[in-house]
């Protein structure tokens, strides 16, 4: 929910996979807490990253196989892929947390915080506190054509959000509209063309300045780029694109 949710707020649409499911299609993939690494399932994320993709995981991920049984030094068969290895986890209480920096903005570090020895990854952050302050808790990983992000630990809204946000941008990957508090906006594409879908959450009024020329076919208005669309509180538009 942490990832999908920062994803969410920037408008960025995301699939639900399967370990069967074939990965070449995305820029990135987000696997947190891959704790089982069914037989294979190594070789096809390792292909995936040589190939050039984008992969992220996080604490608690590579541990056991198809039959729960441990690999060994976590995490596992994902030692190279991410350039790591985790000496072990220190879990912390509800009401406890470490801290660390993440462009130059300080979050928490909450529920299990690995003890992360760099095998080749970039330290992109480290813990500042307690008895494994200065050691890695997020890492980036050249492997192949791609890259592999390894996330130590569990944080807070605003983390994911910037985390996020560089990663895709760094993946050319952008949100189908500006992003505005509480408003939904997803495209849907067919035979037919391509709509967007805007739905307020808010109680009240917001504008919207569209980004492409199209129509609001519930209400038959013709808008072009740049001019601004108001929504009601609680208020839905369906757009069709003029592409």
């Amino acid at each position: 929910m942490n990832y999908y949710r920062a994803l969410f707020k920037m408008n960025i649409p995301c699939d639900l996979v399967a370990v069967t499911d074939d990965l070449s299609a995305y820029e990135l993939v987000i696997a947190p807490i891959l704790y089982m690494i069914k037989d294979g399932y190594d070789k096809t994320l390792r292909d995936y990253v040589g190939r050039g993709g984008h992969l992220i995981t996080t604490y608690f991920s590579g541990y056991v196989d198809d039959s729960d049984l441990v690999y060994g030094a976590y995490p596992g068969k994902l030692r190279d892929i991410l350039g790591i290895w985790v000496e072990e986890s220190d879990a912390l209480p509800e009401n406890e947390s470490n801290r660390f920096f993440y462009h130059e903005n300080a979050h928490p570090a909450r529920i299990l915080c690995d003890l992360v020895h760099p095998e080749g990854a970039e330290v992109l952050a480290e813990y500042e506190e307690d008895f494994y302050a200065g050691t890695p808790l997020l890492t980036v990983n050249e492997y192949g054509d791609g890259k592999a992000y390894y996330v130590g630990t569990s944080s807070d809204e605003t983390f994911y959000s910037d985390f996020l946000q560089t990663v895709c941008t760094e993946c050319r990957i952008e949100g189908v509209f500006a992003p505005q508090e509480q408003v939904e906006v997803t495209r849907r594409v067919n035979e037919k063309g391509s709509y967007l879908f805007i739905l307020n959450h808010n109680a009240e009024a917001v504008s919207l300045t569209m980004e492409t020329d199209g129509i609001d076919v519930l209400r038959q208005l013709h808008y072009q780029k740049g001019q601004v669309i108001t929504l009601s509180g609680k208020d839905v538009i369906i757009y069709k694109e003029y592409r």
